[in-house]
């Protein structure tokens, strides 16, 4: 198969070459991921609000794919189809480990916002988990969260492998559409298009809860 063959391959088809040891899908493999990696990597830092400068990111980034290709670790991937989430938390929690064996740590005030916070609106809006605690009278954090995590699934169950990806970057890795049309290499008026669709159908359910603005 010639390089433009590879070049045109499914992110599933492409992962298995690479985890043959296929050099020329694995160079198309960091080139397609690259932008996306170092987006994780610098959204990550910030939100933990660590002092981090051009240096530290780019050790990061060659970090990251020298371990996915050594370890061979893209094989640890149990659904092929959602790569750039996989790969966004990846080259996240590198970022992190990478900081914690320099010794630099965060200041004790940071808050972690990360990990299971959802920010996908593109206008200033309030989150999904905003909506959710706005109308509850302060309950349990865990609880809501819970919720707000089985109405995201049922939706996202419903999408195309692509759809998926795309709304994945957006809600729970806090991606904006211009970032996301980037990294997929998609027109961005393709990734509005699927998260104004979406998020219709998680304004319904949000309905059903008894949340009308979103």
């Amino acid at each position: 198969m010639d390089s433009a063959d590879l070049d045109r391959q499914p992110d599933p088809e492409l992962i298995e070459s690479c985890i043959k040891k296929d050099k020329r899908a694995w160079d198309i493999f960091v080139e397609r991921y690259s932008k996306l990696v170092l987006w994780a990597i610098r959204d990550r830092l910030t939100r933990f609000r660590y002092d981090f400068d051009d240096d530290d990111v780019e050790d990061i980034h060659q970090e990251v794919f020298v371990s996915l290709w050594s370890g061979n670790k893209l094989t640890q991937i149990k659904d092929r189809r959602k790569i750039a989430g996989w790969i966004a938390m990846v080259a996240g929690n590198a970022a992190i480990d990478y900081f914690k064996k320099m010794k630099r740590q965060m200041p004790p005030n940071a808050i972690s916002i990360f990990e299971g916070t959802i920010s996908g609106t593109e206008d200033g809006g309030r989150t999904l988990e905003e909506l959710l605690l706005a109308k509850t009278g302060n309950p349990s954090r865990e609880f809501h969260l819970n919720e707000l995590r089985a109405m995201l699934d049922a939706t996202l169950e419903s999408l195309a492998p692509k759809e998926k990806t795309v709304v994945t970057l957006n809600l729970l890795h806090g991606m904006k559409h211009r970032e996301i049309a980037e990294a997929l290499k998609l027109p961005i008026n393709t990734v509005s298009t699927i998260m104004a669709r979406t998020k219709d159908e998680l304004r319904e359910r949000l309905r059903r809860k008894g949340i009308e603005d979103f």
